[in-house]
């Protein structure tokens, strides 16, 4: 398997600090091939802080990939995967104790938002926490693999309101759940299989709020990446019209096409 990835993160419009954190992981394994982990988290502007919370969180995405996973590579595929679950969820339990006695100590309320995405050979595993996103871009098609933990999402799917007036609500920024703030996150955990030809991209919110599927699918589809550079340039690209059409918000995108 074959792997290009770039991260690309902008302060935005009207920010004083950037507030995102990324990282992206590849290695190769003896025994499972190459893996890759993917993430976003993006601090809670209206928290102290939220710089502080999104780093400490892919700091400790950074180590659990160095040091846990490496640890884990000599079970079968079977095993691997049950292992990776229960590990991973121990991980982000740890993230929010750790920014919870971080906040405690210095009187402050801190919390961030986390996606990540964990390719192991054909397969994969999506965690989510709070409004970051995570799709999948193809030749034809973006899909999206995760789900929203807000308040917006949550009124949309009880109908009280409509797609277009999504972006509008007053209560756009308001997340269910998030690292930091709570005494127990409930992520969203999607698997699935890896399809050949496939961009996946993390990003924040102030990344996808401005840009339509068809925006993402035109630069980021797999005809489009065909160096790691093309794709920092595509990704600059789709900053800058965030940008351009009033995005607010830091704006991060993290990026890996994989070809089989």
């Amino acid at each position: 398997m074959r792997v290009k990835a770039c991260i690309c993160t902008d302060i935005g419009n009207t920010r004083d600090i950037n507030q995102d954190s990324a990282l992206i992981k590849v290695a190769n394994t003896k025994n499972h091939g190459r893996i890759s982990l993917i993430a976003v988290c993006d601090g809670m502007g209206g928290l102290s802080k939220g710089e502080v919370a999104s780093c400490k969180a892919i700091r400790t995405l950074e180590s659990w990939f160095h040091e846990e996973l490496s640890m884990l590579q000599n079970l079968t595929e079977n095993e691997l995967w049950d292992a990776v679950e229960s590990s991973f969820d121990r991980m982000i339990r740890r993230i929010n104790g750790d920014l919870r006695r971080y906040g405690k100590h210095r009187n402050l309320n801190l919390g961030t938002t986390l996606t990540a995405f964990l390719q192991i050979g054909n397969k994969y595993i999506s965690v989510n926490i709070g409004d970051s996103r995570i799709y999948a871009v193809r030749a034809k098609e973006v899909e999206r693999l995760t789900k929203d933990q807000s308040l917006v999402q949550d009124k949309l799917d009880r109908g009280l309101i409509t797609e277009r007036e999504v972006f509008s609500d007053a209560e756009k920024s308001v997340l269910l759940q998030c690292l930091g703030t709570s005494h127990a996150p409930n992520p969203e955990v999607r698997k699935g299989v890896l399809k050949d030809n496939t961009t996946i991209i993390a990003c924040s919110d102030g990344f996808w709020r401005t840009l339509g599927a068809e925006d993402i699918r035109k630069k980021l589809c797999p005809q489009m990446c065909l160096t790691d550079e093309d794709m920092l340039n595509q990704c600059k690209k789709l900053v800058e019209k965030a940008k351009s059409r009033d995005e607010e918000d830091n704006i991060t995108i993290a990026a890996a096409c994989f070809e089989m």
